[in-house]
């Protein structure tokens, strides 16, 4: 008999292992495409060599997730962000991605993503409560693997 088993935290490494393999054997037997996901970054460090911007992305199926995007409030408004968000979308032109999406909550700066042409795809209402948690996508090119 099987009985349902409740933790906190993750996945010891041999439980992880076969959840991994049961994805990928799953997607395998649906034609699905490689899950081949790249991390990817832009940093900016001061004279000191301290970081005080950077940009994080993961690659996955023709389009950029930005993961994170962080400037140090010494910096901020001198346009470090969009300077490292348009360098993200240059390397996404020059992959031929399809484009850039993120996530950014309602108190961070939707309408900074908005200002570089991000539309919103989605909105997560109360979450958390009071607040939303908004998806922003940008379409820089056709994917030149779709049919």
């Amino acid at each position: 008999m099987t009985k349902i088993e409740f933790t906190m935290g993750d996945l010891d490494d041999q439980q992880q292992r076969q959840l991994s393999a049961g994805f990928e054997s799953h997607s395998q037997a649906q034609d699905a495409p490689e899950y081949n996901k790249q991390r990817l970054s832009w940093t900016v460090q001061d004279e000191g060599g301290n970081l005080i911007a950077a940009l994080t992305a993961d690659l996955l199926w023709q389009w950029l997730y930005i993961d994170e995007l962080w400037v140090d409030d010494r910096y901020r408004g001198t346009g470090m962000g969009k300077q490292l968000m348009a360098q993200a979308e240059a390397y996404a032109k020059e992959q031929q991605l399809s484009g850039l999406w993120l996530w950014t909550q309602s108190w961070q700066a939707p309408l900074f993503y908005q200002s570089l042409g991000f539309e919103e795809f989605t909105r997560f209402d109360d979450f958390p409560s009071g607040h939303s948690r908004i998806g922003l996508r940008k379409r820089v090119s056709e994917c030149p693997h779709s049919a």
